[in-house]
């Protein structure tokens, strides 16, 4: 029980037959001031340090709100495309017709992406590799992993754009084109874009 009022400064004597929760002088409701001086710190603070959260909103001034939704639509778009771009990224490739402990509840479509490469690049690796160890070369396998990785990762961007949850039976196909005095190694990869049962 209060003792003295926070707004008046009376202090209750045993003779007052007032409420507990109200001042016998000025008739305040303790805990209604305190929720209004609360309020008050509140947006005392808010105002002078920008940190609006924790103020019920319809004490917000309408340009901070606005601001506020405009910041908060921002980071929830950040938010969902981080999401999306991960599950771009972790799009399950398989070179099986089945997903292994999953079912398929549908066939989108055939997917595929292609990678092409100037076959100069290969033959200055080739002529200017010093890294060569018992006929294979490291720079030729690190820019024909690139390739893979790449043509990969667009398979994994055309499947997430149809919506799927995976890419199954993935092929990957190498050949030169030649032609011109000019050649080029391509890559291309296919698979089946599906969608997988909810785990």
């Amino acid at each position: 029980m209060m003792t003295t009022c926070p707004k008046c400064n009376y202090t209750r004597q045993p003779t007052d037959s007032a409420s507990a929760h109200s001042c016998p002088s000025c008739g305040i409701v303790y805990a209604k001031y305190d929720a209004q001086a609360d309020l008050a710190r509140r947006l005392d603070r808010a105002a002078k340090t920008g940190n609006w959260s924790g103020v019920p909103p319809e004490y917000v001034p309408p340009q901070i709100r606005v601001q506020l939704q405009a910041r908060e639509a921002a980071l929830a778009r950040q938010t969902f495309e981080q999401q999306q771009e991960l599950a771009r990224k972790t799009l399950l490739l398989t070179t099986t017709p089945t997903v292994p402990g999953r079912e398929i509840s549908g066939v989108l479509d055939i997917v595929a992406a292609e990678c092409a490469y100037g076959m100069n690049i290969l033959k200055d690796l080739f002529t200017s590799v010093t890294d060569v160890v018992g006929g294979r070369s490291g720079s030729t396998q690190t820019v024909l992993r690139d390739a893979r990785r790449t043509v990969l990762a667009e398979l994994r961007n055309e499947a997430f754009n149809l919506g799927a949850d995976a890419v199954v039976g993935v092929d990957l196909a190498v050949s030169e084109f030649s032609g011109g005095g000019k050649s080029m190694l391509f890559i291309v990869a296919t698979g089946t874009a599906v969608k997988l049962t909810a785990q």
